[in-house]
C-alpha cells in the first residue's frame, strides 16, 4: 500500500491527540479510568501545540521536532515499535544496531508527525463511544473519526494499560490498514533491496531516506 503524509494526516494528528496530555497533565489523562477518557482529555493540548507550532516552524523546524518528540515519547514505546518493525531481523541484530534503528525510527516518525501537524487545520475530531465493554480492563480499542478536507477517516487505536496504569498505544489501524504491519513490510522490502545487499547496517542508516522516498512516491503515485 502506498501512503503519504496527506493520507496519514488523520493518524498523525490523532496520535498526537493521544500523546498531548502527557505533556500537560499525566495524572488525569494516561491514568484515566478508560482509554476513551484518556483520548477525550487530549484534544485541547494538541490543538494548542499545532497553533503555536505554525507560528515558528517555518523558521525553526528543529524546535518543533523537539516539541513533537517530547509530546510523543511518553506515549509510544519506540523501542518495542521498532522491534516489531524489524521483525525477524531483530533477532539477528546486535544491541547497538537495535538501539540505532529505534532512534532512527523514532525521528523518522517525529519528522513525519511534525510536517503533518503543521498542515492540519480546521479538522473535526470525534471520539466514538465504545460499542461494547472491553474484554480486558487493560486493553481497549478506541475508535475516532476525523473529518479533514472533506473526507472522514476512521482510526482505531489499539491501546493497553501498563503496570504503572498508564495507557499506551500498541498499534493503529486506519481505514482498515494496519500501520504496524505496513512499516514491517517496508523494512522487509528495504532488506531485500539489491542496493543494500541485505546489510542490516545499511538499511538502518538509510531508513529515514527510504521512508521519505516512499512518501514521495505515494504523493505522486
Amino acid at each position: 500500500m502506498k501512503h503519504n503524509i496527506r493520507f496519514l494526516l488523520p493518524w498523525l494528528g490523532l496520535l498526537a491527540l493521544l500523546a498531548a496530555p502527557l505533556r500537560a497533565d499525566v495524572a488525569n489523562a494516561v491514568k484515566a479510568d478508560t482509554a476513551h477518557e484518556a483520548v477525550e482529555l487530549a484534544t485541547g493540548e494538541v490543538l494548542a501545540l499545532i497553533k503555536e507550532g505554525q507560528t515558528y516552524v517555518a523558521d525553526d523546524p528543529d524546535r518543533f521536532y523537539v516539541e513533537v518528540e517530547a509530546l510523543l515519547r511518553p506515549l509510544i514505546d519506540f523501542k518495542r515499535f521498532a522491534r516489531n518493525v524489524m521483525g525477524v531481523h531483530y533477532r539477528a541484530a546486535q544491541p547497538p544496531q537495535r538501539e540505532r534503528f529505534a532512534e532512527s525510527f523514532k525521528w523518522s516518525l517525529v519528522r513525519t508527525y511534525a510536517v503533518a501537524l503543521t498542515e492540519f487545520r480546521d479538522g473535526k475530531v470525534e471520539v466514538l463511544p465504545p460499542k461494547r465493554p472491553p474484554r480486558s480492563p487493560d486493553r481497549a480499542d478506541v475508535t475516532q473519526e476525523i473529518t479533514y478536507q472533506g473526507r472522514t477517516y476512521v482510526v482505531v487505536y489499539k491501546m493497553r494499560r501498563n503496570k504503572q496504569q498508564a495507557w499506551r498505544v500498541q498499534n493503529i489501524v486506519i481505514e482498515g490498514v494496519n500501520i504496524g504491519l505496513n512499516y514491517k513490510s517496508q523494512f522487509a522490502a528495504a532488506m531485500k533491496d539489491p542496493k543494500h545487499s541485505g546489510d542490516l547496517d545499511q538499511v538502518i542508516d538509510a531508513w529515514s531516506d527510504f521512508i521519505d522516498q516512499q512518501d514521495e512516491q505515494g504523493e505522486t503515485g
